[in-house]
């Protein structure tokens, strides 16, 4: 039952349009989704495994550990947060997300290749179509599953492209991996298929989302993999997709004119400005320069978590460690940092562990995508995000399995020795 559940939360994971009017004065139903259903229902079924869950995961990894360690160091400073109720429902979207992490590990933890990574491809292709067809109903006039927001933008489910490009570049973080890992071999003939199509498109639905942030990411990730590979072909590979990016970049304007003016007017005003400094509105000065006086004025607690916006500004701190500073303070900063460092120690392959094991193999070639979402996250808050908790999961069931691998492999060497 629970599997079931949790299916349908990552299937429509994509989906951040809440129930509730966004514009609405509350606050509880304006930030609960479709899928956040879903996932309500996983864990008030999965409670009675709970425990066993945190204490399994705990053997291999301490990343929920320092994931509740996150928690208190934003819960702490409530008393101080300058919005009370703004903080104490984004302590409770990290309790909820931390949960659900807990709970696919737990439920997948024996199934990844045949049910885990087959939803999240299924996942990623849904978002995507979605989105295209939506793109294409506007531009017919046919009718749209989500509203549009503005014209000439790939938003899918999500409430803006911003999100959708967030999105992308995480799930394409873990499945990327996945089709240049040995782990590939294991798939059946229809999720190769599926995994292609899924990748092809959404890196297309990432470049046509206009997430300037999501592409440096991407191309972090990619020429990193690339290098880190030491492969002719992979460096092939990925020389080839860039040509052939920056080429439907430059011809765009023939193609979809609408979505050609605002990818430019994207790169204008994110990069070219910036770089020339010749910004007008003063975006980064102001909710960056926020973030650091937010810091300066309360050092220890910060404004509290998700209370810069309609304090210090009108807009929420966008990066995710200036976010850290301006709004959780040294208290919350420090708590930041024990966490990453524990998901950065997912990374790390054991000394005794197999050459041949395809989970480490896996993890290995996620690394480079992973550092370049960490540089995306410089723009992007993604403690929040479902798709960062959902990676989390992907990541200590692929050192669970890898770790099983090598066990079974020694099983198999002392049978030959007897």
């Amino acid at each position: 039952m629970v599997r079931k559940i949790l299916i349908i939360f990552i299937l429509f994971s994509f989906i951040t349009h809440p129930i509730g009017d966004y514009e609405s004065g509350n606050i509880i139903l304006r930030r609960i989704t479709f899928s956040d259903l879903f996932g309500s229902l996983a864990i008030l079924f999965g409670l009675n495994f709970l425990p066993n869950a945190i204490i399994k995961s705990y053997k291999i990894n301490h990343i929920y550990l320092t994931a509740i360690i996150l928690l208190l160091s934003f819960f702490i400073p409530l008393p101080f947060s300058l919005n009370k109720t703004a903080s104490l429902v984004e302590n409770l979207i990290l309790l909820f997300l931390i949960l659900i992490s807990i709970m696919i590990f737990y439920t997948f933890k024996d199934r990844f290749l045949s049910s885990l990574m087959p939803t999240i491809i299924n996942a990623l292709l849904l978002a995507a179509i979605v989105g295209f067809y939506d793109f294409i109903a506007s531009m017919y006039g046919l009718p749209r599953i989500f509203k549009e927001r503005t014209t000439a933008e790939l938003s899918s489910g999500f409430r803006n492209a911003g999100q959708a490009g967030a999105y992308f570049m995480v799930l394409i973080a873990i499945l990327l991996p996945l089709r240049f890992s040995k782990l590939v071999e294991q798939l059946t003939k229809r999720q190769k298929i599926k995994l292609n199509l899924a990748l092809l498109i959404s890196i297309f639905f990432l470049f046509a989302s206009g997430k300037i942030a999501g592409w440096i990411g991407f191309a972090v990730g990619a020429v990193l993999f690339a290098v880190l590979s030491r492969k002719l072909q992979n460096i092939i590979i990925v020389s080839i997709a860039g040509i052939a990016l920056f080429f439907t970049y430059q011809n765009l304007e023939n193609i979809t004119p609408d979505l050609a003016r605002r990818l430019e007017g994207k790169v204008q005003t994110r990069i070219t400005e910036q770089i020339e400094g010749t910004s007008k509105d003063g975006f980064f000065e102001q909710n960056w320069g926020g973030a650091v006086k937010a810091f300066m004025d309360r050092p220890v607690t910060g404004t509290g978590i998700g209370a810069f916006y309609g304090s210090y500004d009108r807009y929420e701190i966008h990066s995710t460690y200036l976010k850290m500073i301006g709004e959780t303070g040294i208290i919350g900063t420090i708590g930041y940092l024990i966490f990453i460092i524990s998901f950065l120690l997912l990374f790390k392959k054991p000394k005794n562990s197999a050459k041949d094991n395809p989970y480490n193999d896996y993890i290995s070639k996620m690394l480079p995508f992973a550092i370049g979402c960490l540089v995306s996250w410089t723009y992007t808050y993604h403690l929040r995000k479902r798709e960062f908790w959902i990676m989390v999961a992907v990541l200590l069931i692929a050192k669970y399995q890898a770790k099983l691998f090598d066990y079974n492999r020694l099983l198999q060497i002392k049978k030959l020795n007897k």
